[in-house]
């Protein structure tokens, strides 16, 4: 089912640790089913599975070449990247949230595990003037920017794999 002509696209579809990794993955570049398989050391299949899953619900786009540019004959393999642009149209209704930052946080003590420096961590639950308030919001907001549209692929020279997780909310 595709999700591009409804108006508001499930949360619940990253509801999932390994579907987290994989959008995570295609931020900075274009993969295929294999190229998923083998960065995350998972299956084929598995890797296949979850594209066609995040892809449906509006997560990833195709990231196919010109089809007049294609040499050879046979299929292309079908490549994937992020979609920033469903962003505005998640659903946040129900318990998806919950169930996100379930697999967030599950994700997120695979990343300390593999953690060889910190640089901040923080964590507050305090009261605020409203203009500081929107102020952090603004910071971590271009902070979660740059990191998204300075995302390359993997292994390349002189990058640096990071963990940038960033949840600002209002309490009642």
């Amino acid at each position: 089912m595709s999700w591009d002509k409804q108006e508001l696209v499930p949360l619940r579809a990253l509801a999932n640790p390994l579907r987290i990794r994989i959008v995570s993955l295609l931020t900075g570049t274009a993969m295929s089913a294999t190229e998923v398989a083998d960065e995350l050391g998972i299956a084929h299949g598995s890797a296949s599975y979850h594209l066609r899953q995040l892809a449906a619900a509006g997560f990833l786009r195709r990231a196919d070449p010109d089809p007049a540019a294609r040499t050879g004959r046979g299929q292309p393999p079908r490549r994937y990247t992020y979609d920033p642009s469903n962003e505005e149209r998640l659903d946040r209704s129900g318990g998806a949230p919950a169930l996100v930052h379930e697999a967030v946080a599950a994700d997120q003590r695979r990343r300390l595990a593999a953690m060889t420096a910190r640089r901040i961590t923080a964590d507050a639950e305090v009261w605020l003037p409203r203009e500081s308030w929107e102020r952090a919001v603004a910071l971590v907001e271009e902070a979660v920017r740059l990191v998204h549209d300075r995302a390359g692929e993997p292994h390349t020279d002189d990058s640096v794999r990071v963990s940038m997780t960033a949840s600002l909310f209002e309490l009642s």
